[in-house]
């Protein structure tokens, strides 16, 4: 399979790095899709290794299961990142790897396990019945957020880069205590010009209701800034606020978060 499609090769700034790491790193939902067997896992648990790759785990139950360890087939694994918000569901961004898929020989993943540098839910995933573990080699890599779609540079799997957010939902947690009308202030704030950031606007959403119209939600937050939504019956709005300066450690996000929220109140 070949995405080949004009799609421009990104810079790949700060905030996408950030992103994408997170999303190989098991920061999103994951399917696994081996065109040539005509065969789709709806699950496989994914995240990456400290050396930088990309490992899964699956209990396939048709052909790919029966291919032998050492065998390369090749797969498209397709990452989606939901809102964290669990009043609704909204995408807030989506990779897709095109790549080699080659499965582990039982002593190969008793060694891998033994050495505790597998991704947790990886690990977890191994204990199911007929589970096993993969290694997925990546010649190409897309991203899908608020900018567009993009290749972004396979380079950035060469070197494991861990992340500062250890909890997700706890920095999003951070932000869900401002109220609409602060992350409003914010959106204005960046379309302004006041706080630097990103802002793309697209067609408004189908099926806009009382609960959605006029809410911002909050989509996504990371070591650079916090990504939000704004909902209009007009048009849907996606705003990037960029952090004075990148976090280091999940315990500098509150005052990371707090700093851009009051720069956008005082506005």
């Amino acid at each position: 399979m070949d995405m080949s499609f004009e799609v421009p090769m990104a810079a790949c700034d700060q905030r996408m790095r950030s992103l994408v790491h997170r999303m190989l790193g098991g920061s999103a939902a994951a399917s696994l899709e081996a065109y040539q067997l005509n065969e789709w896992l709806s699950f496989v648990a994914h995240g990456t290794t400290p050396q930088g790759s990309l490992v899964i785990a699956a209990a396939p139950q048709e052909i790919l299961g029966t291919i032998p360890p050492g065998f390369h087939v090749e797969v498209r694994l397709d990452l989606i990142k939901q809102t964290l918000d669990p009043s609704v569901t909204i995408l807030a961004a989506a990779a897709h790897v095109l790549g080699t898929l080659t499965w582990a020989t039982p002593g190969e993943a008793a060694e891998h396990l033994a050495s505790g540098l597998l991704p947790e839910r990886v690990v977890e995933t191994l204990t199911v019945p007929g589970a096993r573990l993969g290694f997925i080699e990546v010649d190409q890599l897309m991203l899908r957020d608020m900018t567009g779609a993009a290749w972004l540079p396979v380079e950035l799997l060469d070197r494991h880069t861990p992340t500062a957010i250890e909890d997700e939902h706890d920095a999003f947690g951070v932000v869900a205590e401002y109220d609409n009308e602060a992350l409003k202030d914010l959106c204005r704030a960046v379309m302004g010009g006041s706080i630097p950031g990103i802002v793309t606007y697209d067609h408004p959403l189908a099926g806009i209701c009382a609960h959605t119209a006029g809410r911002v939600f909050c989509l996504d937050v990371d070591t650079t800034g916090i990504t939000v939504m704004l909902i209009s019956p007009h048009e849907t709005l996606r705003v990037f606020a960029q952090f004075p300066e990148p976090a280091t450690s999940q315990s500098e996000l509150p005052h990371l978060i707090g700093s851009v929220m009051r720069a956008a109140a005082s506005v």
